[in-house]
């Protein structure tokens, strides 16, 4: 009998876990199996030919919000071409409250529901057998031992994951009863050995992953567990690999946050859901959340700078109108963690939040992924304003490309939410605001935003322009869009010699940019937290490799120490007015492996 697992993942370089899971607990069973993968971007015929070509008697379809619509017309299609292969689904999307019905009818001969390792196996030896009176295995009890571990990691997948996001999971189920979330439906709660987690990173580094991201629900729940894992995360350092975790902020104990602060730079992420500050709607959803705990919490770590954060809210809560949503988003928006992910509630299938969707006036969208559209305390209009917010924030402040212009913009507003709204609806009548755009575009209608402001000093503007284009884009050049400003990009090559004393070399052309503006809203910035995580912040007199292998000379090591020592007379020798202007120097190599961003050097 020939079967074949099908997983469409909702990107090329997502490899999801699920059908992983189900072909190692079929191969431990000496049942085969063949595992065919695609993505939502793949044609709907490459696919249905891709199957079809194999022939198979049974056909397994693992089944989410991203491909729902899809995986209901490959069954369509598959059974008029094929009528004699079975054809089973599983996953989120046909596990509660009737949502399977629908499979059904487009031709699915089987649903499992919950999870699948225990059970696909028995379903295909009943379908193998010709089995009428089998019956399938309950899913998770809340008990694990070593035995009860299967990693989904075969020699197969590991072939694929190079230079990709490789998923795993140290824990499944969640203790926690949120009733917007699928895993508050879930029974049990899983904890698997850290060694076996560790063996498992180890398959997955020296397979080429570029990040492994941990799926656990709420990773640091158990504390014990935490700290073992985070252990054997920071033994991997040196590896060229990053991890990501979904935590809980305000349970983040002592020792975990000091073990998470010793962690070296860029190595690992955080993603803490806040979804809300409005303790009524954190009620009603079945949140246990600190508040003022978790911000404070992730402050602690933004300050330290060693680890990237991200947060999250969700608009369209119970009782969360704009008014309270807009202090939720200045609050969070105010730990400036490195994104803050500006999310809309999607009511889900079996949650308990879609069963009594009737009590908030809900209206959502009935097809994936089923998003709000209002209900009884926020508008659809309203949910279009917090639309527009999200894309400008997106494509602002998360993308990493604004941070200085945007944190001087904000002195200009009453709120950081006033000025997403604004700029939004600048955007909007720009006729830019859901439109593809090129980064120096975006460059070019912030500054032109930016100039429309009552009291907004150009140069400080165009300075901080000037920073953000060089640090976040790593171009030495000053783009044209200032070439009617007064930030200037200065004779690099006579202004290091000065200070130095050292030659100017070939490579220096392409690596170091020396501006002349005014830096004064930028010299005290939380960016200059990142020049600990700088690759050269700690090299010496004797020449160091640094990016790339490129070697450090005395030259660079004494440019990184932050202008600590520096002749400040050089302002004057380079022409520059010091009751005006300053001077900042930036090598584009020194990255900052949190942000991504350059960080400038020297602030004359």
């Amino acid at each position: 009998m020939k079967t074949l697992l099908i997983a469409i993942n909702a990107k090329f370089e997502h490899e999801g876990l699920a059908v992983w899971y189900l072909n190692q607990a079929c191969h431990n069973k000496d049942i085969p199996v063949k595992v065919l993968r695609f993505s939502i971007n793949d044609s709907i015929q490459r696919i249905w030919a891709s199957i079809l070509e194999e022939q198979p008697d049974v056909t397994a379809f693992s089944c989410y919000i991203w491909n729902r619509e899809l995986v209901l017309k490959l069954i369509s299609d598959l059974k008029k071409a094929r009528p004699e292969c079975s054809i089973i689904v599983g996953g989120p999307e046909v596990s509660y409250e009737g949502s399977e019905k629908e499979f059904y009818v487009y031709g699915a001969d089987f649903v499992v529901k919950g999870e699948g390792e225990s059970k696909l196996p028995v379903l295909l030896k009943a379908i193998e057998e010709e089995d009428r009176n089998f019956s399938l295995p309950e899913g998770i009890d809340g008990n694990c031992d070593e035995t009860g571990y299967i990693s989904p990691f075969s020699s197969e997948y590991l072939s694929l994951i190079k230079g990709r996001i490789a998923y795993i999971e140290s824990s499944r189920g969640c203790p926690y009863r949120c009733s917007y979330c699928l895993s508050s439906v879930s029974k049990g709660f899983i904890l698997y050995p850290p060694d076996e987690i560790e063996a498992d990173i180890r398959k997955l580094i020296n397979a080429g992953a570029k990040v492994i991201k941990f799926v656990d629900r709420s990773f640091n729940v158990n504390e014990r567990h935490a700290l073992a894992v985070w252990d054997i995360v920071r033994k991997y350092s040196d590896k060229n690999i990053t991890f990501h975790f979904e935590v809980n902020a305000d349970i983040l104990s002592d020792a975990q946050i000091d073990s998470l602060l010793s962690m070296p730079a860029g190595l690992v992420q955080i993603e803490a859901g806040i979804q809300s500050v409005k303790h009524e709607t954190l009620k009603e959803i079945s949140r246990i959340m600190d508040v003022d705990k978790a911000v404070n919490n992730l402050k602690i770590l933004m300050e330290k700078g060693n680890i990237h954060i991200h947060t999250d809210l969700i608009a369209g809560l119970p009782y969360d109108d704009l008014n309270s949503f807009k202090e939720s988003f200045n609050r969070i928006y105010g730990i400036k963690a490195h994104h803050l992910q500006l999310g809309f509630l999607k009511l889900l299938h079996g949650t308990r939040i879609r069963l009594e969707s009737a009590k908030h006036g809900y209206k959502f969208r009935e097809y994936p992924p089923y998003e709000v559209i209002e209900n009884k305390y926020i508008s659809a209009d309203e949910i279009l304003v917090l639309k527009g917010v999200e894309e400008v924030l997106d494509r602002t402040w998360n993308s990493g490309r604004l941070n200085l212009t945007l944190d001087y913009l904000a002195s200009f507003f009453h709120s950081p939410f006033d000025l997403y709204n604004d700029l939004a609806g600048f955007f909007r009548q720009k006729g830019r605001l859901y439109q593809p755009m090129s980064a120096v575009n975006l460059f070019k209608l912030i500054r032109e935003f930016s100039f429309s402001l009552e009291g907004i000093d150009s140069l400080k503007v165009d300075s901080c322009l000037a920073v953000d284009y060089a640090c976040s884009l790593k171009n030495p050049v000053i783009p044209d869009f200032l070439s009617d400003s007064e930030v200037k990009a200065l004779d690099g090559k006579e202004i290091l010699g000065v200070l130095t004393g050292e030659r100017w070399r070939k490579e220096y052309r392409k690596r170091i940019i020396v501006l002349s503006g005014d830096f004064s809203t930028i010299s005290g910035s939380s960016m200059f937290n990142a020049f600990n995580n700088s690759p050269h912040s700690k090299t010496n007199e004797t020449s160091d490799l640094g990016i790339n292998g490129v070697k450090l000379s005395t030259f660079e090591n004494r440019m990184l120490i932050d202008g600590v020592g520096f002749d400040k007379d050089i302002i004057g020798q380079a022409g520059i007015d010091r009751n005006k202007t300053g001077m900042m120097i930036i090598d584009i190599a020194n990255v900052d492996p949190v942000s991504g961003r350059a960080i400038p050097m020297v602030i004359y």
